[in-house]
């Protein structure tokens, strides 16, 4: 449905994530978490090399 609220031929996209660590992990503490972000951060990184 967001597509709605989109004008046409206009780039877009919608992350749906879950950023919360349920348990602490080394270097990964329980709570807020970044994981999506770093993946976007790193498909753009490679996506855009060299640009």
């Amino acid at each position: 449905y967001l597509q709605e609220f989109v004008e046409p031929g206009i780039p877009w996209a919608h992350l749906d994530v879950m950023a919360w660590n349920p348990r602490a992990r080394p270097g990964r503490p329980e709570g807020a978490e970044a994981q999506t972000l770093r993946a976007v951060y790193g498909y753009i990184e490679q996506r855009f090399a060299g640009a």
